[in-house]
Order: structure tokens, then sequence, then C-alpha cells
């Protein structure tokens, strides 16, 4: 059983295709000699798919919270960690990182990110988000452990050693190899390799086809069609098409004469049907509704909205889990003053609601007005008015106390009156 101590090296610098960036060549994907990363840039339904992800994740935005010992919980906004999830470096927004990491999650079913420690400089700690090309190899210390990665940012750079607890590694689930995942678009060769054909077959089509739709017949035993006949036809049929006077009208042809079709429509090759199933597929895939990302065919306001709340839920929601647990166990504890601090998607403001309904909800549940004039000014981004921070209940929602307590005061001013 020696093998799950040895220390082995794996290195990918020979592979045609550097999309990969696991330990092993089943984790990266390829169709017809093209990337992964090739494939997202020309497809456009795994673009679309991979893109709604990502950019749906990372505009919750990832905040830092602290947990008392009676539960309630109070977000940080000076913490170290707080500032680093705004900005995680110099160049990047908290943003474009978690919309890099669900991309690369999406495209790759593995994702990297480099912790920087600049506490020396004064800057403390920094995430930096590794392209999947740019890892080269891994040092394992164990069959369920990597001791470092192998980073190269291009064939002529240096590579340089990062020793595994400095990167955060995100990754699915993989049946032959607990370290790595496999890239869905594994599962897509089919699909994809359909689409690049047809897009390859209307190109050709367009560029080299004849660009008759339909021609004209003849009886066999017409007449002779003499120079004069021929260009009297001529002149009518070009004044009933193309930019003629007499374009999109009715033509009238000459006894007998037919007019005939040329090839195939859209309808009879199914073009428009398997255009819908190539994304419906790849939406399956990575478990998004097809209706959110332009299937309309059976869509209605009602479960379009049903369908919204599924989204954070069934299909993101996994999504977030992941990343929140690997953030909260393995970065979290990195930052000094850390008790009951933890990071955690802002779920919620997405899941709440429009405000017509929040108001109807809260003030059915409350049964009396819940929030102040400032508040509600504060919401609409008007500055506070004096007085505007009374809680002012009428008097048939009060409570008994409340009633005496005005009835006590209304008595004293009469007498001091």
């Amino acid at each position: 059983m020696s093998w799950f101590g040895k220390r082995t090296v794996t290195r990918l610098d020979s592979l045609e295709t550097h999309e990969s960036a696991s330990l092993a060549l089943q984790s990266g994907a390829s169709v017809m000699n093209k990337s992964a990363a090739e494939l997202w840039e020309e497809q456009p339904y795994l673009r679309t798919v991979v893109n709604f992800l990502a950019r749906n994740v990372a505009q919750l935005g990832l905040h830092a919270f602290t947990r008392d010992a009676e539960g309630s919980r109070e977000r940080l906004r000076d913490h170290p960690l707080a500032a680093m999830l705004r900005r995680p470096n110099e160049d990047t927004t908290g943003n474009e990182l978690i919309h890099g990491v669900v991309a690369d999650l999406a495209l790759f079913d593995v994702a990297y990110l480099m912790v920087e420690d600049k506490s020396a400089d004064g800057a403390g700690l920094g995430l930096r988000r590794i392209p999947n090309s740019w890892v080269k190899g891994t040092e394992s210390k164990s069959a369920f452990r990597i001791g470092s990665y192998l980073v190269q940012m291009d064939e002529s750079g240096e590579t340089v050693k990062v020793a595994a607890e400095n990167m955060l590694v995100f990754h699915g689930w993989n049946p032959t190899d607990t370290r790595i995942g496999s890239s869905p678009v594994n599962a897509l060769k089919a699909i994809l390799r359909e689409q690049i054909h047809a897009q390859t077959f209307r190109e050709q089509l367009w560029e080299n086809g004849g660009r008759v739709g339909s021609y004209l017949t003849r009886p066999k035993d017409a007449p002779e069609w003499g120079a004069e006949g021929r260009s009297r036809f001529t002149r009518m049929w070009s004044a009933w098409s193309g930019s003629g006077n007499k374009a999109g009208g009715t033509p009238v042809l000459e006894d007998g004469m037919e007019l005939k079709r040329v090839g195939f429509s859209a309808k009879e090759e199914e073009y428009i049907e398997a255009s819908k199933l190539a994304l419906t597929t790849v939406a399956a895939v990575y478990h998004v509704n097809p209706t959110m990302i332009g299937v309309l065919d059976n869509a209605n306001y009602s479960n379009v909205r049903e369908f919204r709340s599924m989204l954070y839920g069934d299909t993101l929601g996994p999504i977030m889990s992941m990343i929140e647990a690997r953030l909260n166990e393995f970065l979290v504890p990195r930052f000094a003053d850390v008790d009951g601090v933890y990071v955690e998607f802002n779920l919620g403001e997405k899941l709440q609601g429009s405000f017509e309904e929040q108001a109807a909800v809260l003030g059915t549940a409350t049964g009396r007005p819940y929030m102040t004039a400032n508040e509600a000014r504060a919401k609409q981004n008007l500055p506070a008015v004096e007085g505007g921070d009374v809680l002012y209940i009428p008097l048939n929602m009060a409570l008994p106390q409340q009633i005496s307590d005005s009835q006590e005061t209304e008595e004293v001013t009469a007498d001091a009156a």
C-alpha cells in the first residue's frame, strides 16, 4: 500500500491542448481537436449556459459575517476578510473573481485560486485566479492529496511551483480520481460535434450553393420560343422578381409553364428543432431550466417566476455551497480574529421578492406598521427628515398599553392647558 504515500510528478506539457488544468487527461475535454476553451469561444449554446451560471452567481455578492453565542449574526464590513472579498487583488473586483471561478467550474469542472500573502508589505492576504491552461502539472503527496502545482503562464515562461496550501482548488466529482473533476464538455461531445457539422454545412451552403430557390419549366410540346418571345418573358419576369417594380406580386405564366421549388426548407430539414434540442441538452447537462435561457415554448408569467426561484436553489445552490465551504474551511482560518466568522453569498436579496410583496408579507406577519418614514426614505436614497425615526401606529392597531399611555399623555396635556 506504499502507493498511498508515494510522491509522484504529473506533467501536462506534452498535451496537444492545455485546457485541462487537472491531474490527468480524463479531466480535460476536446471535440474535433477543439479544446473546451475554444468550444466556449465558438459554440453559442455552451457559451450562453456557462456565462449564465457565472453571471448569476457573481452578481449575488460574497459577504463576511460573524455569529455570536446567541445565534444572531452581524455582517462584517471593516474586517480584512471583507476587504479582500471586495477587492481580492490590485486588479480584480470580487464580482470578477467569482465570475471566473464559476465559469472555470462550469467549463472544466475545476477552478484555481492562488492565495497571495503580502503581509510583509502591509497588504495582507489576496486571491488571484489561475487559468486552467497555466497549470501544467502537479506533485502528489499521495493518492488523495496534491503536494504542489506547477504553474506556467506560457510555453516560454518560467514554471513556478505553488504549494497546495496556497492554492484553493474547487472541483466536481470524478468516478476515477478523488483529486480532480471531469469537464461537462465530455458529456456534450456528440451534441457539440453535431452543431459544428451543422454550422459548417450551412456556411458551405451559403458560400458555394446555388442561389436558385426555384425554377420555371415549359412543356416539351410547347411551341418554339423565339428570341422576341424569350426577351419579352425575361423582361416580364424581371419586373416580378428581384427589385422590379412588381416584385412581391403574382407573376402570370405562359400556358403550361410551372414554377417548381429546389431544395429543402429549414422546416423540412428540422434545423430549428435540432437547434432547440442542442440548447436544451446543453442546459440539461448544467442543470439549467431551458426556459431561463430562451426556450420559451411553454413559458408563462407564473412558471417563469417559479423557475427563477428554482434557479437559486436547485441550479446555483450547489455551486455556491461548494465555494462557501472551501472558503470557510481553507481561507477564513488564515485571518486573525475569525472566531465565529464565515462567508456567505447574499442569496436572500435575490429571493426576497419585490418591494410590494415584502410590504404585504411583513405587514401581515407583524399586524402593524413595521417601517419608519426615514427607513422608507433611505430605501429610495432620500435624506432623513426630522421626526422620521418615530414608528407611528394607528390606534386601531396599537397594543392596550400603548392606548393607555396615549390617553394619559392626552390627560396630562389637557391639565397643563
